[in-house]
């Protein structure tokens, strides 16, 4: 804490400085420069009100739909290249992994609740392959840093990422554009804008994606469709109503891991089904069957496959009144997911289905130059989620079938008071009710007889089991459980104006993310886990309007955090459980500086240093295959195959010391008007796990991971044309784990290797 205070010191002392030594420039200058001169200004809705990037008194990093398009974002991973507190890493069968900060979930089945919330033009995704497909046609995409609840409808531990789609217009539009790369890309965007009546308007746009796998037995590969359609009603200056559906499919053979250490190391890509993999399990399933059944470990095969089908509804209802706007939300999603993957080391297949429906209603100050602005709202939430797991590992097995309901309740508001022209205040509560319930049933091993039980072991295992199948020596048990759990949080800020482009802000927010379940007979629950955040920030605009510096440190206290893993389950067995493993101090600073010297140069820096620990962190492993696989100290439980591992000290997987993103980009201005932009930049990560496990094959080293790009582009702004190569190192970064529980192997997830390709648009 003293250090992370001294940091804070540092940053304002250094903001102050700043500030001082430019405000001659800006003194006297208080309105904007005109459009067009400088850094641009970015609008965000993060606050729930249209306002400038710059003014948004809280930690948020802002994507426009260009500086998407400049980084090839085409998917919810892509975004990690972009955001140095975020890492977004694709798992099982097209669900995403979120961390801010080192704070996240591993979505290892469906049971899991991202602690990041991603949300679609106000609408909230609760499944983990929900926002696959949604990267097309945006207007932004706004990365939030810390708990958001008093403005928000779903509350998550560590942060938000909004998804802002492009809106119909009043005008005839059409964009697009085509893309070619190697792995055999092909990648098509289409986007037709136009006004039905004075009052009506439409947008249609879509995305068709094929490309082969970067794994060489042909994993990690994307092969999806998407599309969206918008109608705007703008019956009278005072109502709009936006109806909005989108679907997406997502096919191929999905995400794949490879064991690490690579067991190829001149190339990390190879694909486990040719890596030498199988040749291990036969020789384990030798070992462990006394060498009379070779194939006891079932082998890793290249049949996987994704087919998701997501889909969702919308309607976004606003009316001025005098005072007020009001904001309504309806909204309907369905997930139906159906996969096969082999990336825990053995198969896993699943067959999902989740319904989820929200309302949202906010009401919130019409002046946004009153000296109070507030905003009221309350939302509810209510999924139902199904689906039949098979998890294979050969000396074991689970069948989870559980039927799970989730009913969320909440009220939430926020208030601004100026104490001055410069001086605001803002304080928020949220009160959030979540009701679970689980049923359905889980099957596995039985757990072992008694030597002197009553009629032997058939007796028991039909005693314990319900039911008991002899013939596959399943046993089945009922999965029951009830959670009623309520939560109020809180935020409280200050900001104050520096001078007109100069802003320094501070504030607290406590953040909530209720507990749950996993396929297990009682105990089967985990309790919530809370986040209060401490940000100390400023963001500045100099020397007419040519060099940003934004900066912030922070202080999150976590606790009871959430953590998914192999461990034992009752009757018998073992599955993923969750369990709440203690608590973590994160701090660090971030500073984000953008400097345009010329009308042709752009250069900009963004680095994060990050501290991140377990004050205390145990959790239960099992043993049933083997011994402890950890790095970390463990003590047996008696009776029990299965011990607890203590890896208090240690630092958070995900939450590397040191992030840069480094990028530079001149504009060359050809003689008939056209102009060729040229780009280079880099991202740079110091070593971090990418498992709580801290096995060696989980560590990545500290790595470089460069881009550039040649863009030309028609004076009239039409047309341009794109050639790119990304990760010119063909750095493997590991993105994932999970640990074989037979082997002992960690199998890891990998960011695409070198890849390069064109791209070719249009926008009228």
């Amino acid at each position: 804490m003293t250090r992370y205070l001294a940091g804070t010191s540092m940053l304002a002392l250094a903001t102050a400085t700043l500030c001082s030594s430019a405000a001659a420039q800006t003194q006297g200058a208080a309105a904007p420069p005109p459009a067009g001169t400088g850094i641009g200004e970015v609008v965000v809705t993060a606050q729930r009100r249209s306002e400038s990037l710059q003014k948004a008194a809280l930690p948020v990093t802002a994507l426009t739909g260009q500086a998407l398009e400049r980084a090839g974002v085409t998917q919810p991973q892509d975004l990690s290249n972009l955001v140095p507190a975020l890492k977004l890493n694709a798992v099982g069968a097209g669900g995403a992994q979120v961390t801010i900060r080192g704070v996240g979930n591993f979505p290892g089945n469906p049971y899991a609740e991202p602690a990041v919330a991603m949300n679609l033009d106000g609408v909230y995704l609760a499944r983990s392959s929900a926002p696959d497909g949604l990267f097309y046609d945006l207007d932004r995409v706004e990365v939030l840093k810390g708990p958001q609840g008093t403005l928000y409808g779903r509350n998550a531990t560590a942060g938000a990422i909004n998804i802002v789609t492009k809106k119909p217009v009043d005008r005839y539009a059409a964009s697009g554009s085509l893309e070619l790369g190697d792995y055999n890309l092909r990648r098509g965007v289409l986007a037709l804008n136009a006004p039905l009546s004075d009052q009506i308007a439409v947008r249609v746009s879509g995305t068709i994606v094929r490309r082969d796998g970067y794994l060489t037995d042909g994993y990690s590969d994307d092969q999806s469709e998407a599309g969206r359609i918008q109608l705007k009603y703008t019956p009278s200056e005072r109502l709009s109503v936006l109806l909005a559906a989108d679907y997406e499919h997502l096919g191929g053979k999905g995400p794949g891991l490879v064991p690490a250490p690579f067991l190829q190391p001149s190339n990390p890509f190879t694909g486990p089904t040719q890596s030498g993999v199988n040749a291990i399990l036969r020789g384990a399933s030798l070992a462990i069957s006394g060498g009379t059944n070779p194939s006891l470990l079932p082998a890793i095969g290249d049949d996987g496959f994704v087919r998701n089908h997501n889909w969702g509804v919308s309607a976004t209802v606003s009316y001025a009144f005098d005072g007020a706007d009001i904001t309504v939300i309806p909204a309907f999603r369905n997930d139906q997911d159906t996969y096969k993957h082999y990336g825990a080391g053995f198969p896993v297949s699943s067959d999902e289905n989740a319904k989820d429906s929200s309302l949202e209603l906010r009401l919130a100050s019409h002046d946004q130059h009153a000296p109070l602005k507030w905003l009221l709202g309350g939302y509810f939430f209510n999924e139902d989620l199904r689906f039949n797991l098979l998890a294979d590992q050969g000396v074991a097995f689970n069948s989870t079938q559980p039927d799970l309901h989730t009913r969320s309740y909440s009220a939430f508001g926020q208030v601004t008071y100026s104490l001055t022209s410069a001086l605001r205040l803002t304080g928020g509560l949220r009160y959030t009710q979540e009701d679970k319930s689980q049923s359905g049933r889980n099957g596995g091993p039985p757990p072992t007889a008694p030597a002197e039980y009553p009629g032997g072991p058939s007796a028991f295992y039909a005693a314990v089991c319900q039911p008991y199948v002899p013939a596959t020596g399943a046993c089945y048990a009922p999965l029951t459980g009830k959670l009623d759990q309520d939560k109020l949080t809180w935020k409280a800020g200050v900001e104050y104006d520096l001078t007109a482009h100069s802003l320094l802000y501070a504030n607290v927010a406590t953040g909530f993310k209720a507990g749950g379940f996993f396929g297990s007979l009682p105990p089967n629950t985990y309790r919530p886990e809370t986040l209060t955040a401490y940000t100390v920030g400023s963001k500045n605009r100099f020397f007419n309007n040519t060099l940003q510096v934004n900066g912030e440190a922070f202080y999150w206290g976590y606790d009871n955090q959430q953590v998914t893993h192999l461990g034992p389950i009752r009757p018998g067995g073992f599955n993923l459980i969750t369990e709440n493993a203690g608590r973590a101090e994160i701090y660090g600073v971030e500073a984000d500086l953008v400097w345009e010297p010329t009308t042709r140069d752009s250069i900009s820096v963004d680095v994060q240093q990050l501290n991140a620990h377990y004050t205390a962190f145990t959790y239960t492993q099992t043993t049933a295959t083997g011994p402890a696989q950890t790095d970390c100290p463990f003590t047996a439980v008696s009776g029990q195959a299965a011990v607890v591992v203590n890896c208090s000290g240690r630092t958070l997987p995900q939450s590397p010391r040191w992030t840069a993103n480094l990028s530079y980009r001149h504009t060359f201005f050809l003689a008939d008007g056209d102009k060729l932009e040229a780009m280079i930049g880099t991202r740079l990560e110091s070593r971090y796990y990418v498992g709580e496990e801290y096995l060696p094959g989980e560590l990545q080293d500290a790595y470089s991971s460069s881009n550039a790009s040649l863009t030309w582009r028609s004076s009239d702004g039409h047309y341009w044309v794109t050639a790119y190569i990304d990760n010119m190192e063909d750095a493997a970064v590991k993105t994932t784990s999970f640990v074989q529980p037979v082997l002992g192997i960690a199998f890891v997830g990998l960011r695409p290797p070198r890849t390069f390709g064109a791209r070719l648009g249009f926008d009228f």
